[in-house]
């Protein structure tokens, strides 16, 4: 199950996920993810604390998330990413995603 709040008036805005986001999921979160930005914010911040379990659909969703806010010259900065989240977004090889967060790969 996925909750995902946001709120518009703090900067950059703010997307918080808690449960899951897997390909169980991802329909119900881009569908949100389309209303919260509706608002025409472009700088998101994204806190995944309380994100339990992600698997490379979500990661496929969060990476689409980043390049729709940049192709809108805005950005998304990643905070509080579990350890899970972590090593998924390692092994997927998305640094690029999110480079403050990830160790750069040789």
């Amino acid at each position: 199950m996925l909750e995902l709040r946001h709120d518009t008036h703090q900067d950059p805005a703010l997307l918080a996920l808690t449960g899951s986001l897997t390909i169980y999921e991802v329909r119900q979160a881009h569908d949100e993810l389309r209303a919260a930005l509706a608002g025409g914010q472009r700088q998101w911040r994204i806190d995944l604390a309380e994100l339990e379990e992600l698997d490379s659909a979500g990661a496929q969703l969060l990476l689409a998330l980043q390049r729709h806010l940049l192709s809108l010259d805005g950005g998304l900065d990643v905070s509080n990413p579990t350890a899970d989240v972590l090593e998924l977004l390692e092994l997927l090889h998305l640094q690029s995603l999110y480079p403050d967060v990830l160790p750069a790969q040789p």
